[in-house]
C-alpha cells in the first residue's frame, strides 16, 4: 500500500508542477521557433511571387538554380553552429570561423567550376552563368560571425531571429523589382545574394564580440572531428531534399519541375519546419532530468506517439486542402493529380514520423547510423531512376521517394527499438503510428474528387480517427506525462 500511496504523491506533486513547466517550454518553443518560421515562410514567398511573375520556364530554372544553392549548403554542412555552441569559448568560434571560410570559398569554386555541366543537366545550358554566380554566394555566406549561434546555449535566440528576419524581408522585398527589371531567373539570384549580404553584415552587427579567424590546431581539429562525419549526414539529407528535383528536372524539363516543386513546396517541404521546431525540445525531454544520459523507455514511448498524432494531423490536413492550396497560391496551371496527391501525402507523413528515432539517435550520440539511415532513404530514388524509363513519368519519381522514405523510416523505429530496449517492437510501432494516416489516405483514394461531398467525407473520417488516436496515446502515455 505504502508504494502505490507513494506513486500517486509523485505523481501529485509532478502534476502540480506541469503548468509553470508548460509556460517555460511555451516560450522556449515560441523563442527557437522564430528564426525557422521567417526562413521557411520567406522561400515560399518568394516561389509564390516568382510563380506569377515569371513564365513557367523562367520559374523552372530559378528553382533548379535553388536546388543547387541547397545541395552546395546541406552536403558541405560540418554543423559549425553546434559545434560552436557545445565549445562556448572565443578559441572555438575563432576556429569555427576559419572552417567556415575555407568551407565556402571551397563551395564556391566547386559550384562556379560545375555550373555549365549543372546547367546542362536540367536542359538549360543558356542559364550557366547564373549557376556561376549563384554558387559564389557561397564565399559570402561564409563570412558570417557565428557567435549569434553560439548564444544560442543560453537560450539567446533574439540575435539569430532579427538577422534572419531582416536578411528574408529584404530578398522578399528585393524580388519585386528585380523580376520586373530583368524578367528571367536572374532575380532569384539577385534576391538569394541580398539575403545573404543583410545577414553577414547583420550577424557581425548583433555578435558584439570581435570578428576572428585563428588557426589554432587543437580546436581545429576538434571542429572537423565533430563536423566531418556529418558531411555523409549531409548527404543523406540531399539525397532526399534535392536529387529527386534534380532528377525530375533532367528527365522532364524545368517546367515539370516548377509543378513539382509547388507541389513539394505545399506538400513536403512544411515537414522540414515542424522538426525544425519540435526536435531541439524533444532531444531536451529525452535527456532532462537524467544524469548518465540514457533515455528512459516511456518518454521515447511518449515521443512515438507525439510525432504519431503530429503525422496523423499532418495527413489529415493534407488530405483536404492540398489539391486546393497549390493552384489556389501558386496559380490555376499548377495542379494535383490524385496520384501525387496521394503519393505526396505518404512522403510527407512518413518523413515527419522520423522525428522520434531520430530524436533518439541525436540524445544516444549516434550520428554515423543516423547518417546511413538517412542514406538508406536514397534506395528509393534508386528504384525510381530503374522504374523511370519503363514508365517515364513524374509519379515513378514520386513512388521511389515514398518507397524510399517507408525503409527510412521502418530501419529507424526497429534501430531505435533495440537502443532503447534492447528488443525490438517493430509491429506494434508500424500499427501505432501508420493505421491512422493509412486510414485517412484510404478514404482519400476512394474519393479523390475536388467536390463538397468527398472532401467532407474524409474530413468527417478524419476527425474520427484523430479521436480515437488521441484517446488511445493519452492513455497508454498518462505516466511520462507527469514527467514532462
Amino acid at each position: 500500500m505504502k508504494q502505490g500511496r507513494s506513486i500517486t504523491d509523485h505523481e501529485k506533486r509532478e502534476a502540480g508542477t506541469m503548468l509553470p513547466r508548460l509556460r517555460v517550454w511555451s516560450g522556449r518553443l515560441l523563442l527557437v521557433s522564430v528564426a525557422p518560421i521567417i526562413s521557411f515562410g520567406s522561400r515560399f514567398a518568394r516561389n509564390v511571387i516568382l510563380s506569377h511573375l515569371l513564365a513557367p520556364g523562367e520559374f523552372g530554372t530559378a528553382v533548379a538554380i535553388t536546388v543547387v544553392i541547397g545541395l552546395g549548403s546541406v552536403v558541405t554542412d560540418v554543423a559549425l553552429d553546434r559545434f560552436v555552441m557545445l565549445n562556448n569559448s572565443a578559441q572555438a568560434l575563432s576556429a569555427a570561423h576559419l572552417i567556415s571560410v575555407v568551407r565556402g570559398v571551397l563551395v564556391a569554386l566547386v559550384l562556379a567550376a560545375a555550373a555549365p555541366a549543372l546547367a546542362a543537366l536540367f536542359g538549360v545550358p543558356n542559364a550557366s552563368e547564373s549557376f556561376a554566380i549563384a554558387g559564389c554566394l557561397s564565399a559570402i555566406s561564409g563570412l558570417a560571425h557565428l557567435r549569434i549561434k553560439q548564444v544560442q546555449v543560453n537560450y539567446d535566440y533574439s540575435a539569430e531571429a532579427i538577422a534572419q528576419f531582416a536578411a528574408s524581408m529584404v530578398a522578399d522585398l528585393v524580388l519585386f523589382p528585380a523580376a520586373n527589371t530583368v524578367q528571367d531567373h536572374r532575380a532569384i539570384v539577385i534576391s538569394y545574394a541580398a539575403e545573404i549580404g543583410i545577414y553577414v553584415i547583420l550577424s557581425h552587427f548583433l555578435a558584439r564580440s570581435t570578428y576572428q579567424v585563428r588557426p589554432e590546431l587543437p580546436l581545429l581539429r576538434n571542429a572537423l572531428s565533430f563536423g566531418l562525419p556529418l558531411v555523409l549526414n549531409g548527404m543523406g539529407l540531399a539525397i532526399i531534399y534535392q536529387l529527386d528535383r534534380t532528377l525530375v528536372g533532367h528527365w522532364f524539363g524545368v517546367r515539370e519541375l516548377a509543378s513539382y516543386a509547388v507541389i513539394l513546396s505545399v506538400s513536403v517541404v512544411p515537414v522540414s519546419l515542424i522538426l525544425a521546431i519540435f526536435q531541439n525540445m524533444g532531444l531536451s525531454y529525452l535527456l532532462s532530468g537524467i544524469v548518465d544520459l540514457s533515455v528512459r523507455p516511456e518518454r521515447y514511448q511518449l515521443l512515438i506517439g507525439f510525432y504519431a498524432l503530429l503525422g496523423t494531423l499532418y495527413t489529415f490536413w493534407m488530405a483536404i486542402t492540398l489539391d486546393i492550396l497549390a493552384p489556389l497560391i501558386f496559380g490555376a496551371s499548377f495542379t494535383v493529380s490524385p496520384t501525387l496527391h496521394v503519393l505526396f501525402i505518404v512522403i510527407a507523413c512518413l518523413r515527419l514520423q522520423r522525428g522520434a528515432p531520430t530524436t533518439l539517435l541525436l540524445a544516444k550520440g549516434r550520428t554515423r547510423l543516423l547518417a546511413s539511415l538517412n542514406l538508406s532513404a536514397g534506395f528509393g530514388l534508386l528504384a525510381a531512376c530503374a522504374g523511370i524509363s519503363m514508365w517515364p513519368r513524374v509519379e515513378t519519381i514520386v513512388f521511389g521517394i515514398a518507397f524510399g522514405e517507408l525503409i527510412a523510416f521502418t530501419l529507424s523505429l526497429a534501430l531505435s527499438d533495440n537502443l532503447i530496449r534492447h528488443r525490438t517492437k517493430l509491429p506494434a510501432d508500424l500499427f501505432r503510428t501508420l493505421v491512422a494516416p493509412a486510414f485517412i489516405i484510404s478514404i482519400l483514394a476512394s474519393n479523390p474528387e475536388l467536390t463538397w461531398k468527398s472532401r467532407t467525407t474524409v474530413l468527417y473520417s478524419g476527425l474520427l480517427v484523430i479521436g480515437v488516436q488521441l484517446i488511445l496515446e493519452l492513455y497508454r502515455n498518462k505516466r511520462p506525462l507527469f514527467q514532462a
